[in-house]
């Protein structure tokens, strides 16, 4: 089942479409092992391994249905797991036509990976009613030919080219308002215009970081880039600024790749910045 939490009169539903491991020493290859031992608590198998939530989020805000990411999906992927989110989303009651908008934070292999479903020999949308919203910069740059052509990029041309003539495709700018309550905000590194979600509603604040961070360590260590940021620099100045905003702010964070349901405060302590989950 999924995990739910309200942010004012926003209601966000997590969701678990597939669980993963990654070895640190592939995720961040310029960390030297004992970089890790202050953060063992995070890992698994002796400090060797960093556990993956695969999530998607639903969010109900201004009577729209919107899915932000959506996973992994199940295209037999090598060293990848399939996802199960539609049937994780019928549990909840939820029909894959009820979805307004399908929103990508980025156009990575995890987070569009649902955004088709395999119909006999072609892709099909798996939310046939939804407008499918796509940064314009994010879009152009994994669309282009030498990306969608890349043999190390096929979600470019399963999960997102076949959207084209069948169904809404919108890209829009960096700063969109998805709602009234809901509005992209510009964080670039990971990929060339990843985004996260800002949510503001009734006097409370929580955002969705996407990949901003894959890792708790990440908010005491915002310098660590893992190996999939394109522009490791930007993505470690993107990774700090948030979270010194989300911590001056007292919003609360939404980091899906952390342990489910992945919702989240930043605390300091002995002057250090440390995740605290939400009990």
């Amino acid at each position: 089942m999924g995990s739910r939490l309200r942010i004012g009169n926003v209601e966000l539903l997590a969701l678990i479409d597939a669980e993963a491991k990654a070895p640190a020493k592939m995720l961040f290859p310029a960390l030297e092992e004992g970089q890790w031992s202050p953060y063992c608590e995070h890992l698994a198998d002796n400090c060797a391994n960093i556990p993956l939530t695969i999530p998607s989020f639903v969010v109900r805000s201004s009577g729209k249905t919107i899915l932000i990411d959506s996973g992994i999906g199940a295209k037999d992927r090598p060293f990848f797991p399939n996802g199960r989110l539609p049937d994780v989303l019928r549990d909840e009651g939820i029909d894959p036509a009820d979805i307004d908008v399908v929103m990508a934070t980025h156009i990575h292999i995890d987070h569009v990976g649902w955004h088709t479903t395999k119909q006999g020999d072609a892709w099909a949308p798996t939310f046939p009613k939804a407008q499918h919203i796509f940064v314009r910069e994010e879009y152009e740059f994994f669309t282009a030919p030498e990306q969608a052509n890349n043999p190390q990029l096929p979600w470019v041309n399963d999960c997102v080219l076949p959207l084209q003539g069948l169904c809404d495709v919108t890209l829009v700018d960096r700063e969109y308002a998805l709602t009234p309550e809901l509005t992209l905000l510009p964080t670039p590194g990971h990929t060339p215009a990843h985004s996260a979600v800002l949510i503001q509603s009734a006097g409370e604040t929580a955002v969705i970081i996407g990949d901003v961070a894959h890792s708790p360590a990440q908010v005491s260590e915002t310098a660590w880039s893992p190996i999939f940021d394109l522009d490791p620099k930007l993505g470690a100045e993107t990774r700090e600024k948030l979270m010194q905003r989300a911590e001056d702010g007292g919003w609360t964070v939404v980091a899906g790749h952390f342990a489910h349901p992945g919702f989240g405060r930043l605390v300091r302590v002995e002057g250090r910045r440390y995740w605290r989950a939400l009990s």
